[in-house]
Parts: structure tokens; C-alpha cells; sequence
């Protein structure tokens, strides 16, 4: 891609290195410390830094929500952690992440932050009113690829960028500017380097980080890779493949083959996809019927976010079996109800029980009183279910002008780190291309928000150029992150990296979710050693939830490599990862 020469990375200066800090025991410090009783006790503060790092005095300063922890031996150096969005809060991270490794602990001093726009820091608002929301065109499936979609899919998008962009904090907010921030908590701590464990999109601002500041590198793992050395359009262009792929490789065999223990959905991956297909139909009947709200498209995107961890095939399973009740027996709220749950739960058998919850599932489906930080990790958050709740408040507006603030959207950043073709007609056409190619979600990206955005993005040619290596893990079926993007960033920025790709493996996110010994054996050597493979590497995994074997998969990797029989599951003693994997999954806003 062409791009303009790369920023120079802004001074820091004195007045926030020296600022007065308050810090306090973190609110999730005793959640770590069920977890690892020995864990050093993680303090957090609220800092300021610039809205904008290159003109520090031309506009009011924002917060950073941080987190620190000193080490219990002798320090290897500061080591922060991002779990990816963009748009995920991340200020529990390293200390979530160690106390499944206690080792990070001993070995590394701990920062963890929330990038700005997001969580405990300064939030982004994007800012519409009442009678725009109740003037947006609405369709009732977006897999529906006819007139009414597309008006509803360019009707949102503007409205989004205009939001997005109403106050001067939307156009900083991006991933360069969260560079800066990096350096600075960097600076602020006075270690000479910054170690880092990045997924998901984190891998995109640990790339960027190692571009900008690349003898500030320590050890960085790179997890799950996004291809950030490319657009963020040409990641999201891959996604409807990745997910195809991984439901149809992985997930519909696997239902097949657990048919004694999922009552009703079928013993063939044929069967399985067939009565998919029928309660999905069915969905889409009752909303044009008016006579629901539980939606098609909205069942898909639970489905391909259960794609993201293996542990999740068997929530996937709940999810189709919810809806099969609900169609069923829809009742008269046009809501998923309590009966519903409860039934589907009894159609799966116990060995598939044992990896999810009946609370877990009445929380996911809001049949039961939530707090927010649960329906946050359990609950899907699409573009369409945001937007839904908008329109609610927006006809208890007063007036029409009344301000609706629609939240902090991800998409800004996106938006900000990349330059995007303004023509909406082709991502209109794109959508339609794709919905034919990958039926399963190939309309996810419709028309995104960007394509009406009014800032120049603040993006950069990411090449590692004197920087150390990085260790880059990616699975050969992650639906997320698609195995062809994260070996072109491999290949663009050789031989500033070291990869591993993981055979017949759709896991997003391997160090932390994948206890195939190969993967956490290259991962701890790297973190807590410094100790990198001397060529890439392929490695095998381990069974499905449920299985006894690894089952081979027709993919890019395929090679002949060892696997390991153990079904254990690396999440059984980490419920403080699993409540933010889940999160990063249902959070599908495009």
C-alpha cells in the first residue's frame, strides 16, 4: 500500500512524566488473587495524557485508566498486554494473563492499561440525535442482499461516521496515538524496553509499536495476527472466508460427530447445516412478520463468534438448539425466553455440559438478571443490536433533536489507521459478492462506517525495520484472523519475525487458549528466556472439546506433525480469560 512517510514519534514532556499519580487497589485484584493467591497486589490510577500527541497544547488532556504490579523476583522488564477490538478494555490484561502463568508475575513488572476511547479511559462518544436514529431505514436480515438492506446499510454507516466524528477526541482516536500512549507508560515507569503479549487486533498495535519505537522492543508475542503490515479493509475483506472456513471445516463436523449428546440437530455435517438453515428461515419469517425480534442474521453472528474458541463449539450448539425452541414455541413477548434456555439445555448431554453453564447461557440470552460486566462477556453486541437500543431510547426522546449517544465504536479506529475507498458502491458490491461466495456471514462488513469518515487516517508502513524479532503464533482455521493475512505480515516484514503456525487448529488465540505443549513450550521459552526457534515452525494441537483425537482439516498448513491426545482444557483454571475471550467474541461490531 502507498502511504504518506511515516510519522515521527512525538517528545514526551516533562509535565506528564511528572504529573502526581493517586493509585489504589484495583476493583479485579481479588479476582486475580482467587486465581494465584501469591500475586503481587496490581495498583491502578488514572493518568492524563495529550488527546493529541504531536500538538500536546491544542487541545484539553484525556485519561488513561492504568494498572501496575511490581515483580516477585528480579524484574526482566515491563511487560504490558492487549486482548484486542479494536475497542476492548485491556487494563486487567497482564494480570489476568499471568495468573495462568504465574511466572509473569516473578519474572516481569506488570502494566496494563485500557486504550483511549475505551473502557475506564477516556471513552469516545458518538453523538447523533432522536430523529436520525427514527429516520434510519431498517431491513430485516442483512444476508438479504436487495434494496432495503443496501439503503439501511448506507443510511448506518453515515450516520456512524457522523456520530463518531462529532467531538474533536474521534479523529485521535487510533492506534498510533495508542503507540504514544505505550511509549509514554513506558517512560512513566522508567524501564529501558516494553515486552508485550498482543491478540487479535493487539497484534496490530504491537506491529505498530515495534515500528515506531523499535529499540524500545523487548519480547513481543504476537498472537492470533491480524496482516498489519496491510488496510484494516483488506483484514476485514478476508473474515467472510475465515468464517466460512472454520464452521464448515471444524465446527458442523464436529456437531455431526457429538450428535449422541445434541439432541435434534442432526448426525451428518449435511443435516446439521440443513436444519441450521431451516431455523434460520424461520427467524427471518417472524420479523417480517412483525411478530419478533429475534433475528437471522443475529443468530449468525453468535455462531461465528463461538467460532473463535473451541471450548465455545459446544455454546454453539446452545445457541442453535435456543432458536430451534424458539421457533417452535416463539410465545408472545418476541423474545427469547426462560423456557426456551432451559429446554435447549436439557437437549445437550452432560460430557458437553461440563464445558459451559446453565447460568452462563440464561445470562447470555438476558432471561435472568445480569450485572454489566457479565452481559458484556456473554451477550452479543452487533452495528445492528447497538443501533436497536439507540432507536429505543431515541422514541422516549422529548425532541427531535434530543443528543443520543451511541456509545464508543470500535470502527473509529479502523477508520483513523487506514485509508478508505469512498465509493459505496463497491463495499455494496463486495457484500453482495461475498454473501454469495461465503453464504454462512459474507455480508458481516456490509458497508462500513469509514467509507463516510472526514479525517486523513494517521496510518504507516509497518516493516519492523531495526527492530528485534517477534514471535508470531497463528492457526491455520482462525475464522478472526485469517492464517493467509498473518503469514503475509511474516513475509512483508522477514526477517524481523519467527513463526508458528499451528496445523488443523481454528483456536483465536493460542498461547493463551491452546495447552498443546509445542505452543506453550516455543511461547514460554520466547517470554520468559528470550530463546526464539531457529526457523519457523509447525506445530500439531490437541482434540476438539468432546473428541479423542485431532481430526485433519484440508487447509493452507497441512503439514505432518505430532499432536498430543490430552482433551484438557487450558480455560478450565483461567475463567478470568474466558469471560474476556468471550467478550472480544461477541463484541461483532463492524
Amino acid at each position: 500500500m502507498t502511504v504518506d512517510a511515516d510519522p515521527a514519534p512525538p517528545g514526551i514532556l516533562q509535565r506528564y512524566l511528572d504529573q502526581p499519580i493517586t493509585w489504589s487497589v484495583c476493583a479485579f485484584d481479588g479476582d486475580v488473587k482467587q486465581t494465584y493467591p501469591q500475586a503481587p497486589t496490581t495498583m491502578c490510577a488514572t493518568v492524563k495524557v495529550p488527546m493529541d500527541w504531536h500538538n500536546p497544547d491544542a487541545h484539553s488532556d484525556i485519561r488513561l485508566s492504568i494498572a501496575h504490579s511490581q515483580a516477585l523476583g528480579a524484574s526482566k522488564g515491563l511487560l504490558t498486554a492487549n486482548p484486542g477490538g479494536p475497542g476492548s478494555a485491556g487494563v486487567f490484561m497482564p494480570a489476568y494473563l499471568a495468573s495462568y502463568k504465574p511466572q509473569m508475575f516473578h519474572d516481569f513488572d506488570l502494566v496494563g492499561f485500557d486504550p483511549r476511547g475505551f473502557g475506564g479511559s477516556e471513552r469516545l462518544r458518538c453523538l447523533t440525535t432522536a430523529e436520525k436514529l427514527n429516520n434510519l431505514p431498517v431491513t430485516a436480515d442483512y444476508k438479504r442482499r436487495d434494496q432495503q438492506t443496501h439503503l439501511a446499510e448506507v443510511a448506518e454507516a453515515e450516520l456512524l461516521a457522523e456520530a463518531c466524528a462529532a467531538t474533536e477526541f474521534g479523529q485521535f482516536v487510533s492506534s498510533q496515538q495508542t503507540v504514544y500512549d505505550m511509549e509514554f507508560l513506558r517512560a512513566l515507569v522508567a524501564k529501558p524496553k516494553l515486552s508485550f503479549i498482543g491478540v487479535s487486533y493487539g497484534t496490530w498495535l504491537g506491529g505498530w509499536y515495534a515500528d515506531t519505537y523499535p529499540t524500545k522492543v523487548g519480547r513481543f508475542i504476537l498472537d492470533s495476527n491480524m496482516d498489519w503490515t496491510h488496510t484494516h479493509w483488506e483484514n476485514m475483506s478476508m473474515d467472510p472466508m475465515s468464517g466460512q472456513r472454520r464452521r464448515d471445516s471444524q465446527l458442523l463436523p464436529w456437531l455431526a460427530r457429538h450428535a449422541d449428546d445434541i439432541e435434534g440437530l442432526g448426525a451428518t455435517p449435511a443435516e446439521v447445516s440443513a436444519k441450521y438453515e431451516t431455523i434460520r428461515a424461520r427467524l427471518v419469517q417472524m420479523v417480517d412478520a412483525g411478530t419478533s425480534s429475534v433475528r437471522g442474521d443475529s443468530l449468525d453472528m453468535m455462531i461465528y463468534g463461538d467460532t473463535y474458541g473451541n471450548v465455545r463449539f459446544v455454546r454453539a450448539a446452545i445457541d442453535i438448539l435456543v432458536h430451534d425452541e424458539y421457533v417452535k414455541g416463539p410465545g408472545t413477548t418476541g423474545k427469547v425466553a426462560l423456557i426456551h434456555v432451559d429446554n435447549a439445555w436439557s437437549r445437550i448431554g452432560r460430557t458437553l455440559q461440563r464445558y459451559d453453564s446453565l447460568s452462563a447461557i440464561r445470562a447470555r440470552y438476558g432471561v435472568v438478571p445480569v450485572n454489566a460486566e457479565t452481559a458484556a462477556a456473554s451477550q452479543l453486541t452487533t452495528r445492528n443490536t447497538l443501533l436497536t437500543k439507540a432507536r429505543e431510547q431515541a422514541a422516549k426522546a422529548v425532541a427531535p433533536s434530543q443528543q443520543i449517544n451511541l456509545g464508543s465504536f470500535g470502527m473509529t479506529v479502523r477508520c483513523n489507521d487506514s485509508r478508505w475507498s469512498k465509493n459505496v458502491q463497491y463495499y455494496l458490491d463486495e457484500a453482495d459478492r461475498m454473501t454469495s461466495a461465503y453464504p454462512f456471514a459474507g455480508y458481516l462488513n456490509g458497508v462500513p462506517m469509514c467509507a463516510f469518515w472526514n479525517h486523513e487516517p494517521q496510518d504507516r508502513v509497518a516493516d519492523l525495520q531495526n527492530a528485534p524479532q517477534v514471535l508470531m503464533l497463528q492457526s491455520e482455521l482462525d475464522p478472526a484472523t485469517a492464517y493467509e493475512g498473518g503469514l503475509r505480515t511474516h513475509r512483508a516484514i522477514s526477517p524481523h519475525s519467527r513463526f508458528v503456525a499451528v496445523d488443523d487448529e481454528g483456536h483465536h488465540s493460542l498461547y493463551f487458549g491452546v495447552p498443546a505443549s509445542c505452543i506453550q513450550d516455543v511461547g514460554d521459552s520466547f517470554l520468559f528466556n528470550g530463546e526464539l526457534p531457529n526457523a519457523d515452525v509447525v506445530c500439531g494441537t490437541v482434540p476438539l472439546p468432546g473428541d479423542a483425537v485431532v481430526y485433519p482439516v484440508a487447509g493452507p498448513v497441512d503439514q505432518s506433525v505430532a499432536t498430543t491426545s490430552s482433551s484438557q482444557n487450558v480455560f478450565g483454571s483461567s475463567p478470568l480469560l474466558q469471560q474476556v475471550m468471550d467478550a472480544n467474541a461477541n463484541h461483532l461490531v463492524r
